[in-house]
């Protein structure tokens, strides 16, 4: 029910496609996968880029699938065991902007928990180091939708949805149908 390995750590789902069969990034049987960048401000829209299979040459070996982490989300058509929705993602400074490859992390199933094993005082260097440079990169805005998404959307953890829009879930109820123009 808990496990712990080495991380290997993805910046999108560019970065996987284009590292993820080279033997030189030493991906063994024990790595947890992880990609960051993929979340309601990173991507954005926390698009399913989640899915990630074992390395070619592991498949070779007989090894189809690695643990998964992502901050966004995946269809239901990966077959590897998977952590979804990391909240807050690495985009708004949550714990997956401070992992790096290499660094050793515990999953624990039954607790709920999953916590990169390095000292507290290394995680707050990595922090402050990392808000200098402001913050963790992710592409710029190509509409305006997309900034106005990044701007006004929450976080996985609450739904993902427009902040303050839930004042308008039961609108009729208060204030009849909405206006239409057909």
């Amino acid at each position: 029910d808990a496990f712990e390995g080495p991380a290997m750590v993805f910046d999108g789902p560019e970065d996987y496609h284009r590292r993820i069969d080279d033997p030189a990034q030493n991906i063994t049987p024990e790595t947890l996968l992880f990609m960051r960048g993929t979340g309601p401000i990173g991507y954005p829209g926390a698009a399913e880029v989640v899915n990630m299979r074992a390395p070619d040459y592991l498949i070779r070996e007989g090894v189809h699938a690695l643990p998964c982490i992502g901050d966004g989300r995946q269809s239901g058509t990966s077959g590897s065991p998977s952590i979804l929705n990391a909240s807050p993602e690495a985009a708004a400074m949550g714990g997956l902007a401070l992992i790096r490859t290499g660094d050793r992390v515990r999953i624990d199933l039954r607790r709920g928990t999953a916590n990169v094993l390095i000292d507290d005082d290394e995680l707050e260097r990595r922090r402050r180091v990392l808000a200098k440079q402001g913050g963790y990169p992710y592409p710029v805005s190509q509409t305006p939708w997309q900034q106005i998404q990044r701007a006004l959307v929450g976080q996985l953890e609450t739904g993902a949805i427009l902040e303050g829009s839930e004042k308008f879930q039961r609108i009729a109820d208060t204030a009849g149908l909405p206006r239409d123009n057909h």
